[in-house]
């Protein structure tokens, strides 16, 4: 059966070129220094066939290869269908399939979907598109083992339902329900969501929620959570704070104890100036490391929690913009405290061809492509 579905999206994907033009793109990254290795290349290849969007994408490091995953999206009749195959190409192993069909039918959306995988291979992407733990759903799975989750969501304003049916080669049974109404009206231009929760062992909760409930001053907000159990209630308050943004930006937060808020913590602020066209000058410094990069990604090592980056850009060639990105990092280090630096450039060859160079302090050098077709 696995083989029949793979040599089915495959012969979509190939056995059409003749009947469609092949588009896509081809990019990479090649490490020159300390060690000339290959650090990842990706091809992608797209059709359109009888008006559906087929797919194809490859993944390789230095290494070998890595992962395969097929798409295809289209509409049959007012139906919107999409679905991607993917396979771990290390093990070799089929690792997963993923369905889903929507429709609008006198002003409800209806969507289905339907997710196959293969433990361990297709356990990241499950775990990654679909918010659940593998173990949760299957558990004691070994290598090999199957999985299956059947969605059914369905909403028209204010309410959505959504049921999950899984499978772990034992049937077909329910995982759980959820029905939400968002955004009724309490009073006085208070609003709230309320949430019903149940699985397979009953009724787990109800949720009421207000967020805000109240505004308190400079751009803090007082909210509450209650949920109904089988056992109780519980009341969560939460206080909120949205930041300062604009050409500085500060990230933190409300510090509370119960009901009270007790204090402000200061997450970390970052200055950003557009000195001219095209060239521009950022400063993060980060007070607490972990909860700036949760907002901003992970950009800094060890003990580092500063950087200054100036960014430069111009006309090239075909029509198209060379960038130029200089970033300083500090924290812990010798000279002016200077851990390291990083060098970006990216520059336009050819219409369809972007080269980029990108150097680490102390000697890591990487060449890098994208090329489109």
């Amino acid at each position: 059966m696995k083989r029949a579905l793979a040599l089915t999206f495959a012969a979509l994907l190939f056995g059409v070129a003749g009947l469609a033009q092949i588009s896509g793109s081809w990019s990479g990254k090649f490490a020159l220094l300390p060690t000339p290795s290959l650090t990842y290349t990706q091809l992608v290849l797209n059709a359109t066939v009888a008006g559906f969007e087929i797919s194809s994408t490859s993944y390789f490091t230095g290494s070998g290869f890595e992962s395969q995953e097929f798409g295809i999206s289209g509409t049959i009749g007012p139906v919107e269908v999409s679905g991607v195959m993917g396979f771990d190409a290390t093990a070799p192993a089929y690792a997963y399939t993923d369905l889903s069909t929507s429709l609008n039918f006198a002003g409800v959306d209806i969507t289905g979907k339907v997710f196959h995988g293969v433990y361990p291979y297709g356990q990241s992407y499950f775990e990654k598109h679909y918010a659940l733990k593998w173990a949760d759903v299957c558990p004691n799975q070994t290598t090999g083992n199957t999985l299956m989750l059947y969605t059914l969501e369905t909403s028209v304003e204010p309410i959505s339902v959504s049921a999950r049916f899984s499978d772990c080669c034992e049937g077909i049974e329910f995982y759980d329900l959820t029905i939400t109404l968002e955004d009724l009206s309490l009073c006085c231009g208070i609003a709230y969501d309320l949430e019903f929760y149940f699985t397979k062992d009953g009724f787990e909760y109800v949720l009421v929620s207000i967020d805000p409930l109240f505004e308190l001053c400079c751009g803090i907000s007082f909210g509450v959570d209650i949920k109904f159990t089988v056992d109780g209630k519980e009341v969560t308050p939460s206080f909120s704070w949205g930041g300062i943004e604009g050409c500085v930006t500060v990230w933190g937060d409300l510090t509370k104890e119960g009901v009270s808020v007790t204090g402000w913590e200061l997450y970390g602020y970052k200055i950003y100036c557009e000195l001219a066209e095209c060239y521009d000058l950022e400063i993060v410094t980060a007070f607490d490391v972990s909860a700036v990069e949760a907002i901003i990604g992970d950009v800094f090592k060890g003990d580092e929690f500063e950087y200054i980056a100036i960014g430069a850009c111009g006309p090239a060639c075909c029509g198209g913009t060379w960038t130029l990105d200089v970033t300083v990092f500090f924290g812990g280090g010798t000279l002016f405290d200077i851990t390291r630096y990083t060098v970006d450039v990216s520059l336009p060859v050819m219409d369809a061809l972007t080269v980029g160079l990108s150097f680490e302090s102390p000697d890591n050098l990487s060449l890098s492509w994208e090329l489109v077709f």
